[in-house]
């Protein structure tokens, strides 16, 4: 082979290796080139999230519901105050209870009744709750003053039945919404005949007194009824009215217990019977249970005091001035009488009987 031939041949094979040279001493180079974007691209990106988590911070609570579900109700502050890192009222969910002043009612048909509520705010943002019913039996109007408040408030259920409202038992469900949170409690109503029927139960009085004293009457009168009652209390001392007291209403299974007061004074000494009694209310038809007697007392004269004679039939002060008044319109009587004898018996003696008497004289 020529050496024109053979330098033809190398002279490939230097450039090659002038080219790996060149590339291998740029290699560096491009590695750092490569290092330096991947490190501002990755810059890039972390400033890109925190933009996106700025702009986040700032539109997602306007895309929120007013309740977050994964916020503790005990975390949220009372009406007013707004917690730090949560903006506006949205994040606090109001929260609040209901209770009644009674869960049972026992109603005559045809009357009103009256039940409170109260709802006591507890957590949140205080906003207006509404009162309803559910399962009110027909013929009964049920009302609420007032229908809706910003808790805590009170309201007072009425209740109102005729003569459509069945005879039964009934659960009515009460209902308090606000702000999407609703709380409910039950009623038991029961629906009866109205049933007019006051009893005195028991009455007592001690066994002994002195006149003028204050004698103590005890009685205790129950509503059997089912509807609430005005009726009057009254003790009587054998026929006579001595104590009596208004009450002006006595609940349906109500008890009333009383002590009436006896002034003793002007009545003779003696044995009384004393009886307690209710006059009959309107509509009542079972009597037998109005009156019953306190017992029997003995009234004795003061010491130191002359015998005084029985008392009168009544055994009162009345008796006791009435015969006053005949004793004196007696003796006025007799006075006249007298009177008028002694003038006939003058006119009737004669003139000269009279000088002779008295020359006698």
């Amino acid at each position: 082979m020529s050496p024109k031939v053979s330098e033809r041949f190398r002279r490939p094979t230097l450039q090659t290796s002038v080219r790996r040279s060149r590339e291998a001493l740029l290699s560096p180079k491009v590695s750092l080139s490569y290092v330096i974007l991947a490190i501002s691209m990755s810059l890039a990106v972390d400033q890109a999230a925190l933009i996106e988590r700025q702009l986040n911070s700032q539109i997602l609570p306007a895309l929120r519901s007013n309740v977050d579900v994964n916020r503790p109700i005990n975390m949220c502050g009372r009406s007013g105050s707004v917690l730090t890192g949560h903006r506006g009222d949205g994040n606090c969910p109001l929260n609040f209870t209901l209770s009644l002043s009674q869960k049972s009612l026992v109603q005559a048909r045809g009357s009103n009744s009256s039940v409170q509520l109260s709802v006591t705010f507890i957590s949140g943002v205080s906003a207006p709750v509404t009162l309803s019913a559910q399962g009110v039996p027909a013929g009964t109007e049920i009302l609420f003053a007032p229908a809706s408040a910003r808790p805590s408030f009170s309201s007072t259920m009425t209740i109102s039945t005729n003569e459509a409202t069945p005879l039964d038992q009934f659960n009515i469900t009460i209902l308090a919404a606000g702000r999407g949170v609703e709380k409910s409690i039950v009623l038991s109503l029961l629906v009866v005949l109205i049933v007019h029927d006051v009893a005195i139960v028991s009455a007592a009085i001690q066994g002994t007194a002195v006149v003028g004293n204050i004698v103590v009457i005890n009685a205790t009168v129950a509503n059997y009824g089912s509807v609430s009652e005005a009726f009057e209390l009254r003790a009587y001392a054998n026929t006579t009215l001595v104590a009596d007291r208004s009450v002006p209403s006595l609940a349906s299974e109500g008890v009333y217990a009383s002590r009436l007061m006896w002034n003793t004074s002007g009545f003779f000494p003696g044995t009384y019977t004393v009886l307690v009694s209710v006059p009959p209310v309107q509509g009542e038809l079972n009597l037998l249970d109005n009156s019953r007697e306190a017992g029997r007392m003995i009234l004795t004269r003061s010491p130191g005091s002359g015998p005084s004679p029985s008392p009168a039939a009544s055994g009162s002060a009345q008796g006791l001035n009435y015969g006053r008044q005949l004793a004196i319109v007696a003796a006025i009587a007799e006075a006249a009488i007298v009177f008028l004898v002694v003038v006939r018996s003058k006119r009737k003696v004669p003139p000269g009987r009279a000088s002779a008497g008295l020359g006698k004289i």
